[in-house]
């Protein structure tokens, strides 16, 4: 009976660090191909960040221009809307 138990126990043991192992070198693959080489999904994605501030750059100036101009409609919609609140106010009562 005990020599049973023996190889029993061996043997689960054995499936047991199988499978942590099987799983251990499927996450070392998953890494290695997320970001472990120049070809991986990382290095992609590094690549195609550097296109888009590459391409975005010479919009600099135009997207400072269109905040001033946003920043003017802004006060002036403010202006309109304290008119209108004065206006309702005065209507109202």
């Amino acid at each position: 009976m005990l020599e049973f138990l023996t190889i029993w126990t061996l043997s689960l043991a054995a499936v047991i660090i199988l499978v942590v192992a099987v799983d251990l070198i499927a996450v070392a693959y998953y890494l290695y191909k997320a970001g472990g080489n120049k070809d991986s999904n990382l290095a992609r994605l590094v690549g195609g960040l550097k296109a888009v501030r590459n391409n975005v750059a010479p919009l600099e100036k135009h997207v400072t221009a269109l905040g001033g101009g946003l920043t003017a409609l802004r006060d002036e919609l403010l202006a309109v809307d304290n008119s209108l609140a004065d206006a309702a106010q005065i209507l109202g009562g």
